[in-house]
């Protein structure tokens, strides 16, 4: 599928950061990359060899335990990127990324992409920039999970997805991704029975519906007090 070069920087800041001469030269480095819902792209401690830009889809980025228990430390939409950390630095890779659908990527080899940001600083810099604002989600998120009760960690979780992926309807805030309670649990930090059990309590209260993995926040007020509560 053709790339629209326009497309590209509306997506993401670090093409936006580049000027028509630039973003064509990247785009000849590029190949285009789909997968299939519900399959693994890489996982962590593998080699990272390429920088993907998602075009279409949603992934999962988590980590495992040795006992084999998921933390999904993100969720990341189209314009995001993903292994900017194994790309600089030349390690492996930091965490698993899965899709959560059908998913089409813009893929860069390494190798191509470092000769092209050492002509470029000022792309350098706006990677620099998307990997900074990256790992400050990533803090804010691991801040919530350690002085957080359980209730508050859903609640914030639940807004957070809410304004990223919700729509508006006469039902409520409609969370526009089908998560099991598994995966809404490995989110939170705690197991599934555990978020089960807050989750029926928001229901039975009329704060949210819960079925077939989609989650429409109701009471969007309550459960923003309940973010705030410690």
């Amino acid at each position: 599928m053709e790339i629209n070069p326009d497309q590209l920087r509306q997506q993401s800041a670090l093409f936006a950061a580049m000027d028509t001469a630039d973003l064509h030269a990247v785009m000849a480095l590029a190949r285009n990359e789909a997968h299939p819902a519900r399959h693994v792209i890489f996982r962590e401690g593998e080699e990272g060899d390429r920088l993907l830009l998602l075009l279409e889809g949603r992934v999962k980025v988590s980590l495992s335990s040795a006992e084999g228990k998921e933390a999904i430390l993100s969720i990341l939409e189209p314009g995001q990127l993903i292994g900017e950390m194994s790309l600089l630095d030349g390690g492996a890779r930091s965490a698993t990324v899965t899709t959560m659908d059908v998913c089409r990527f813009l893929a860069i080899r390494r190798r191509d992409f470092l000769v092209f940001l050492e002509r470029h600083p000022r792309v350098a810099l706006a990677l620099l920039q998307a990997l900074s604002l990256r790992l400050r989600a990533t803090n804010d998120q691991v801040g919530n999970l350690s002085f957080l009760n359980l209730p508050a960690r859903l609640a914030r979780i639940l807004l957070n997805l809410g304004q990223q992926y919700g729509k508006h309807t006469g039902e409520g805030i409609v969370i526009g991704l089908k998560l099991s309670q598994e995966e809404l649990g490995n989110l939170v930090g705690v197991s599934r029975e555990s978020v089960n059990r807050q989750v029926r309590l928001w229901v039975e209260a009329g704060l949210l519906d819960y079925a077939h993995g989609i989650l429409i926040i109701k009471d969007s007020d309550t459960l923003f007090r309940e973010a705030l509560a410690a």
